[in-house]
């Protein structure tokens, strides 16, 4: 299988810093209120020695040996409103460069509307020097984008063997939902979470990709706190075919309960139905007359079929509005800028379709990559990605993404649940009822790769006539079909080339042309498709009276799934895609080939020998000098189990064997 584009990786520390900030200094503490659980927090003054590791752990880059949080709910008499408060303690052995450069420096976060109240931070050496970090070191880096701040500091005398320790509280205004993740790159020891609230509120959290389990205790007087602890976590690495972030350990919380509304429920489904199709859909007066003023413009068709009527609003909406996340939501301004941030492409269009009669329903989840979607826990921390699925045509449309057209939205929005808003009318009162359904991700034939290849050899047998076709369809060509037309004129063959060359690494490309590549084309009907006219002359080594054709790299570079450690997590696929290829030799006149039975493979997995859901399969013909070897593989299913990982990649690595077949050409 072709190497992917959506190859992920767990971000460090490191990667939390955007690049556009200001540094300033600033105070690096203030007075907790005493009232809190930990308002007195303070690591073990008198320790000089670090903690022990295991003769294995002391060979790792860092292990983890303390990971504490503590997030608190406080009323602020001054501020007259519930604040949070969120204390973090760790202590790292780092035991190699690669650990020293990843904690030798550490970024605190300032969430907007929040600040840094309490921090500090020290090294003990192996030799059991302890340094403290010096207040006036701490720097704040202000995020011009505004989307909050850090605290960074830099800590001395970090060697092969120290330990790294700090802890700190942050505070922001309260939050009604919240994730904690316990779990990354780095093995951990003594892991722990607490979540402190008064006994008029009731929170209630779950755990997952653990078996821990949360505890309450409510010894503390006025005070209810949710316990999570986990005595060790191993490391997650990446892996082909798998998300590890999905799979970290994390506890999701959320208020489910206060004193003076009883047994209510609070913040259900139900609630983020309302609340969600309030945002989306409410407008004002001079809102109604700017979107009536953009329909007109939009121009939808009205003799047209339904698809036709949904993607002309879309298309007209994303041609000529941008997306801008500093922009207001507030359709008037949208209107009046062209510029919209994602929510206000959300209800722009929400609001166009409303006004056509088009019947929609509003859907809201989290991407799968990152966070699974929860359905039998009701926190609004899943409601991230909205988009919309329309019932008639059976078909998804993501308002704010440029790249998807009508029957696409990112492929970790698919295979996953999500809560479905459908809007209901009683009279003249509009409302909203919401059910968690799951988005089907699209079948592998939307999203197909082929490729046609034809070759001719000149008669000196030295060099070899090669035309190259290739299509990029449904997300093996969103982003290409997007970004194409974005280029400058003068480097559009170049990106074309980074698609085409890899097949023949030293080929002479005399032309190379690009079909469908203009902007607002629907890539599921449209395949963003490249063609090239070379000349190679590495396709055939001479050996002896031979020459040995590699026929086997005319499909383009493939994966090779070779794994020695135990496999963690369970295959999970971007999307379900399909590859087909078809390779036209015109062999040189007066030879033969020798192996012609190596083309012929079948390699399948799945309950169903005869519809399996993963398979390659090549084979091939001959008239004559004609060649003709045809391919296809398919990956029909997202999801499959690290039991059966060795027939998954016997799929994959059929692709990568197939690459490395080289006919035998002999004299007749």
């Amino acid at each position: 299988m072709p190497t992917s584009p959506y190859f992920r990786s767990v971000l460090l520390l490191s990667a939390l810093l955007p690049a556009r900030f200001a540094l300033a200094q600033k105070k690096t503490s203030q007075a907790l209120p005493s009232q809190l659980h930990y308002a007195a927090y303070h690591w073990d003054e008198t320790r000089h020695q670090r903690l022990p590791v295991s003769a294995e752990e002391a060979t790792l880059p860092a292990v983890v040996l303390k990971d504490f949080t503590a997030t608190e709910f406080y009323f602020d008499p001054v501020r007259k409103g519930m604040r949070e408060f969120t204390t973090e303690h760790r202590i790292v052995r780092v035991n190699t460069a690669d650990g020293i450069e990843q904690y030798n420096k550490l970024a605190v976060p300032v969430l907007p509307g929040g600040a840094t109240v309490a921090v500090r931070a020290r090294t003990i050496s192996p030799k059991g020097v302890v340094v403290e970090v010096q207040p006036e070191s701490m720097k704040e880096l202000k995020n011009e984008a505004g989307a909050g701040d850090y605290r960074i500091f830099a800590l001395e005398g970090v060697e092969n063997g120290s330990e790294v320790e700090y802890y700190y509280t942050r505070e922001r205004g309260m939050s009604h939902f919240g994730r904690e993740v316990l779990q990354g790159g780095t093995p951990e020891h003594d892991v722990a979470f607490e979540l402190i609230a008064p006994t008029t509120l009731t929170f209630e959290a779950k755990v997952y990709n653990s078996t821990a389990k949360v505890q309450t205790d409510t010894l503390t007087a006025g005070k209810r706190i949710l316990r999570v602890q986990v005595p060790a976590l191993e490391a997650l690495h990446n892996e082909a075919f798998a998300e590890p972030k999905a799979h970290r350990a994390r506890v999701e919380y959320k208020l489910a309960y206060v004193a003076n509304k009883g047994d209510a429920r609070q913040f259900t489904w139900a609630d983020a139905s309302q609340t969600m199709h309030q945002v989306v859909y409410t407008l004002s007066k001079d809102e109604a007359k700017a979107v009536s003023t953009v329909l007109k413009a939009a121009n939808a068709p009205a003799g047209a079929s339904l698809p036709e009527r949904i993607a002309a609003v879309e298309s007209y909406v994303k041609l000529n509005y941008n997306l801008d996340p500093s922009a207001e939501s507030a359709l008037t301004r949208v209107v009046a800028t062209h510029n919209a941030p994602e929510l206000g492409f959300v209800r722009l269009l929400g609001a166009l379709y409303k006004a056509l009669g088009i019947e929609h329903e509003l859907v809201v989840n989290t991407d799968r990559s990152e966070v699974p979607f929860d359905g039998s826990f009701d926190t609004w921390g899943y409601l991230d990605n909205f988009f919309f699925y329309f019932p008639a045509t059976k078909q998804y449309l993501a308002p704010s993404r440029p790249d998807f057209r009508l029957g696409m939205v990112p492929p970790g929005w698919t295979g996953t649940p999500a809560l479905f808003i459908k809007t209901i009318t009683l009279g003249s009162i509009e409302s909203a009822v919401g059910t968690v359904r799951e988005v089907a991700a699209l079948p592998a034939t939307a999203s197909p790769h082929n490729m046609a290849v034809q070759v001719s050899f000149a008669p000196t047998l030295d060099k070899a006539t090669v035309h190259l076709h290739q299509e990029f369809g449904g997300y093996h060509g969103a982003q290409l079909q997007a970004i194409y037309p974005l280029v400058p004129a003068d480097k559009q063959t170049e990106l074309l080339l980074e698609l085409q060359k890899p097949v023949v690494p030293d080929g002479t490309f005399l032309k190379t042309t690009a079909k469908n590549g203009e902007r607002g084309l629907n890539i599921l009907t449209k395949p963003f498709t490249v063609d090239s006219d070379l000349e190679s002359a590495s396709l055939l080594d001479k050996a002896g009276p031979r020459y040995l054709f590699k026929i086997g790299t005319l499909i383009g570079p493939q994966t090779e799934l070779y794994q020695q450690e135990a496999r963690q997590f369970d295959v999970e696929n971007d999307f379900n895609r399909e590859y087909s290829r078809q390779l036209v030799v015109e062999l040189p006149a007066g030879y033969s080939v020798r192996n012609l039975q190596d083309l012929n493979m079948e390699v399948k997995a799945g309950a169903d020998p005869a519809a399996p859901v993963y398979f390659f399969r090549s084979a091939y013909t001959q008239q004559g000098q004609k060649l003709t070897v045809t391919s296809t593989e398919a990956y029909h299913q997202i999801y499959w189990p690290k039991k059966d990982f060795e027939a998954y990649r016997s799929v994959v690595n059929a692709s990568a064997n197939f690459n490395k077949i080289v006919l035998v050409l002999e004299k007749k």
